[in-house]
C-alpha cells in the first residue's frame, strides 16, 4: 500500500499537486505504509536527477515520453534500488505489481527489463548530481558560483529542520519542549537573532503531538518567513497581509499585538488562516480578495501593508522538492508580472508615513529587487529602507527576498 500510494503521489505531483497534499491523500495517516510511502516519494523528488540518469541507458524513448504511471513506478522502483538498498529481485516484483495495480499491466515486460538492468550511474552530468534542473544550476553558479551553489543543492537533497514560533514566551516553550524530549535551539540569521523561532532537532513526529500544540502555544513557520515578516516594523499598529495564505506571517503579526486583516483570492485557503487563528486565539479580519482585480475600495488604509507575493517558490526547493521539476527557464520573468500588477493595485492602501513590505520566497533576481526597482521608479513618494536575502541559505532556512519601504 505504501509503495502504490507513493506512485499515485508521483503521478498526482506531475499533474500539478504539491507532494504533501498528494501523500497526505493517498496514504493512510500514521504507520509503516505511510513512513514507506513519503520516503519513496519525498526521495524520488530529490534525487531526480540521478534516478532518471541510471533510467536512460535501458529505455528505447525519452523517460519524458513515457506513461506518466510507468515512469513515476520506474523512478520509484531505481530509488528502493539505489538509496534503500532494495534486492533487484524485489524492485522488479514491486514495480510489476504497482503497474498491475495501477491498470497498466502491458508495461509489465518494460517495468521487469528496465528494473533489472538499471543501476547508479557512474558518469553523472553536473546537474544530475546535483538533482536539479541544468538551466537552474547555471543561474545559481553564475550568481553565487559553483561551490556554494553545490553546496545549496545537496543541502536540497535533505529533509529540511522543522522550525517552530512560540506566540509568547519562547523560553517556557522550549523548555516545555526539552522536557517532553524535543530538542531545540534558538536561530539565528546572519549573525541576526530571529525573535520567538526554535529550531527542532531529531525525529518530530505529527507536529500535532507537540506540547504546546493543543493549547495554542505555537505553529510551524520556516524561519526565514518569520525573519521577513519580521520587516513589517512594530510600530505599525493596522497591518494588511495582502496575500496571507496559508497564515505563518498573519499569526506572527497578530501575536506581536498589531490588528491585522487577512487577504487571499482563495477562500479555501484562507479557512487555514482561520483555524490557526482559532486554535492560537488571536483576532484578525478576513477578506477575500484577487489583486490582479485592482484594489479592495472597502479596506482603508494601514500603518504596513505586507505583500507575500505569489512567486516561483524557488526558494522553498528543499521544503517542497517538486518545484524544481515543474518550473522553467522563463518562469521567474512570467512571475514578476503578477507581483508587479499586485504591488500597482495595493499599494495605495499604505498610510503616508507607513510602510509597504514585498517578499517573496525566490531568490531569482527577476522576482525580487527588479520588482521593487521598477516599482520604486514608478513611485517616488515610496523610498527604500531596508532589504534581506536569505540565498544561500544558511541552516536549512528557505531563501526569500524581502524589501521595506516607506511612504512620505
Amino acid at each position: 500500500m505504501g509503495r502504490v500510494g507513493a506512485v499515485k503521489a508521483l503521478i498526482a505531483v506531475e499533474q500539478g499537486a504539491h507532494v504533501e497534499d498528494a501523500l497526505a491523500d493517498m496514504l493512510p495517516p500514521e504507520g509503516q505504509d505511510r513512513a514507506l510511502g513519503w520516503n519513496i516519494a519525498f526521495g524520488v523528488l530529490r534525487h531526480r536527477g540521478q534516478i532518471d540518469a541510471a533510467l536512460r541507458p535501458w529505455l528505447r524513448q525519452p523517460i519524458e515520453s513515457l506513461d506518466e504511471a510507468v515512469r513515476a513506478t520506474l523512478r520509484a522502483g531505481v530509488y528502493e534500488r539505489i538509496a534503500m538498498r532494495t534486492p533487484v529481485h524485489a524492485s522488479v516484483d514491486q514495480g510489476v505489481e504497482i503497474v498491475r495495480a495501477l491498470g497498466m499491466g502491458k508495461a509489465s515486460g518494460l517495468v521487469n527489463a528496465v528494473l533489472r538492468r538499471a543501476e547508479a550511474a557512474q558518469d553523472l552530468s553536473r546537474s544530475d548530481a546535483l538533482d536539479h534542473p541544468a538551466w537552474l544550476v547555471a543561474r545559481w553558479d553564475a550568481r553565487y558560483g559553483k561551490e556554494k551553489t553545490e553546496a545549496w543543492c545537496l543541502a536540497n537533497g535533505q529533509p529540511p529542520p522543522l522550525f517552530v514560533v512560540a506566540r509568547d514566551d519562547v523560553d517556557a516553550l522550549s523548555a516545555e519542549l526539552t522536557a517532553a524530549g524535543f530538542g531545540n535551539e534558538a536561530v539565528e540569521i546572519q549573525g541576526e537573532p530571529v525573535f520567538n523561532v526554535l529550531r527542532m532537532e531529531g525525529r518530530v513526529g505529527r507536529v500535532e503531538e507537540l506540547p504546546g500544540w493543543t493549547d495554542g502555544k505555537l505553529w510551524i513557520q520556516d524561519a526565514a518567513s518569520a525573519w521577513m515578516c519580521d520587516l513589517v516594523p512594530e510600530s505599525a499598529k493596522t497591518v494588511l497581509d495582502a496575500c496571507a495564505a496559508p497564515g505563518g506571517k498573519t499569526m506572527r503579526l497578530a501575536a506581536r499585538g498589531a490588528s491585522v486583516t487577512a487577504c487571499d483570492q482563495s477562500a479555501s485557503r484562507l479557512k487555514h488562516v482561520v483555524n490557526s487563528a482559532e486554535r492560537l486565539k488571536v483576532a484578525i479580519k478576513i477578506y477575500t480578495h484577487d489583486w490582479m482585480e485592482g484594489p479592495h475600495r472597502g479596506l482603508g488604509n494601514f500603518d504596513c501593508v505586507l505583500v507575500d507575493a505569489p512567486c516561483t517558490g524557488l526558494g522553498t526547493v528543499r521544503r517542497r522538492p517538486e518545484i524544481r521539476w515543474r518550473r522553467a527557464p522563463m518562469d521567474p520573468s512570467k512571475a514578476a508580472v503578477r507581483q508587479g500588477a499586485i504591488l500597482e493595485n495595493v499599494w495605495d492602501h499604505v498610510n503616508i508615513g507607513g510602510h509597504l513590505v514585498y517578499v517573496v520566497c525566490s531568490a531569482e533576481p527577476e522576482e525580487g529587487p527588479a520588482i521593487v526597482k521598477e516599482f520604486l521608479a514608478k513611485h517616488p513618494e515610496f523610498s527604500l529602507e531596508l532589504e534581506r536575502g536569505t540565498a544561500p541559505p544558511e541552516n536549512g532556512e528557505d531563501a526569500f527576498y524581502g524589501a521595506r519601504m516607506v511612504r512620505r
